[in-house]
């Protein structure tokens, strides 16, 4: 388990309690909404009295975390509401409903090599600077009955190279069309209140259509699990396993705490193995820290993508990646020389990094933390860092995998995120009673020391498929 992270800030902390707001341009949450949870043995009527007092309306609730979604009205800001919820007794904790951001650099040349599977130096790099793939395959290639859900924009579930590894809901009725999600029965076969819910489920508009309008979800999803030895296209980590569509960013890569807290009930609620976060944001969401404490109760793994700025996350913790729950695994990205990856010039997220948003504000009871700039204003655009908030690297510059209805290379730590989920998946593939912590245990034990991550991360190494493998089989052995 991760030691609390001790937060380093560059400015006052307000001793009335209030919030300041940092010339931010667009506000890293959703305004006019806010997440309140309520201490254990609320009723509701406590809770109807809380929202008349800085009238709100309940949008949902989650009842297993005991936290509502408000929206507020018009006349009352959200961090007016903030600090009005958190100063009442019954509110363990109130916050802004959070955004949170995709974790790739976009690139535009077209690399048809998979590096990080196989480096033979094809790409001016050190050979064998990769997850030792080949290796790992001839341990184990994947199995079907591994669920991996991947938290994203969605996944083109009919791309020629996912579609026989995209998870199908055995306790729906099948589409008639399996490629119209219109084509349902309309009916909630499972009870778990989602209707046709056949192959995942889009929850920013509610409804079973989790296909990909950005790309970043299916690409993720191909590094995991394109299907291997079919003679198309590309081979994920896992030749076969089941991918599970949770669509909680939209085309801009943007998606909010609340989406994702539904996306990861869902998960829990689906019996999911894995969860694939390749997405953050600098703003520390409670409500979120519970749910993915939720899915380690649960027995789910939950590896995040440690950020795309340069920057010590013991210093600037980037979120979910550093959110101090058992089952979290942070990755950063190495690149095809084993080497720290780094994408460009920084200066606010430059160089086309995308992960993580302006930080100026950390709401936090019972004051807020202020930071009086961006972190990202010192930084370069690279992959994150942490010796105690990040575990692992794995390959994320010019990575190649599937992308919308083709293929294409992406950077990021979006990109090593999927890798570990991968191995990950075969680890649980071939011993299908390891525990989550067991699987993160052989992930961080196994790695191949990195000189650039000596002292910047727990394991200091990147992720090694074959080597957790082997211990995996001695294990299985014992």
């Amino acid at each position: 388990m991760k030691k609390k992270l001790a937060i380093t800030f560059l400015a006052f902390m307000t001793i009335m309690f209030s919030i300041s707001f940092r010339q931010a341009s667009k506000p890293d949450f959703v305004p006019g909404e806010v997440l309140v949870k309520f201490r254990t043995g609320y009723t509701e009527a406590t809770a109807t009295s809380v929202l008349s007092q800085v009238g709100a309306k309940r949008v949902q609730t989650f009842p297993r975390i005991n936290v509502w979604q408000l929206k507020l009205n018009v006349d009352l800001d959200v961090a007016e509401a903030v600090n009005k919820l958190n100063a009442l007794s019954s509110v363990e904790y109130a916050e802004p409903n959070y955004i949170y951001h995709t974790c790739a650099v976009p690139n535009d040349q077209y690399l048809p090599l998979q590096w990080g599977i196989h480096n033979t130096g094809q790409t001016d790099g050190v050979a064998d600077a990769d997850i030792d793939a080949p290796e790992a395959w001839d341990v184990q290639t994947g199995n079907s009955s591994v669920l991996i859900g991947i938290i994203d924009t969605g996944v083109n579930y009919k791309h020629e190279d996912l579609q026989n590894n995209i998870w199908i809901n055995p306790g729906e009725d099948a589409w008639t069309n399996p490629d119209n999600p219109q084509t349902g029965n309309g009916v909630d076969d499972d009870g778990n209140g989602k209707v046709d819910d056949w192959k995942g489920w889009n929850f920013i508009t509610n409804t079973n259509e989790p296909m990909d309008d950005a790309g970043h979800g299916t690409h993720c999803a191909g590094i995991i699990g394109a299907e291997g030895n079919n003679n198309i296209g590309i081979a994920g980590v896992n030749w076969q396993t089941q991918i599970v569509p949770l669509k909680f960013l939209n085309a801009d890569g943007e998606g909010n705490s609340a989406n994702a807290v539904e996306a990861i009930f869902y998960a829990i609620d689906m019996g999911v193995d894995i969860l694939s976060n390749s997405w953050g944001s600098y703003e520390e969401s409670l409500t979120l820290r519970d749910a993915i404490a939720a899915a380690d109760n649960a027995g789910i793994l939950f590896v995040a993508a440690a950020g795309n700025d340069g920057i010590n996350t013991d210093e600037y913790p980037n979120y979910p990646s550093c959110h101090d729950v058992p089952n979290v695994v942070s990755v950063a990205a190495s690149d095809d020389e084993d080497k720290r990856s780094i994408w460009g010039s920084g200066g606010g997220g430059g160089g086309g990094s995308d992960c993580g948003s302006c930080g100026f504000i950390m709401y936090r009871k019972p004051m807020p933390l202020v930071w009086e700039k961006d972190p990202r204003t010192y930084a370069t655009a690279g992959s994150n860092y942490g010796a105690i908030s990040v575990d692992l690297a794995a390959p994320g510059t010019e990575i190649y995998s599937t992308y919308l209805t083709s293929y294409r290379s992406l950077s990021g730590t979006s990109m090593a995120t999927p890798y570990v989920a991968g191995v990950a998946g075969l680890l649980k593939a071939q011993n299908s009673s390891l525990t989550h912590l067991e699987i993160k245990q052989m992930l961080l034990e196994n790695t191949n020391f990195l000189a650039d991550f000596d002292g910047r991360s727990v394991s200091e190494g990147r992720v090694n498929a074959f080597s957790a493998l082997s211990a995996g089989a001695m294990l299985v052995s014992q």
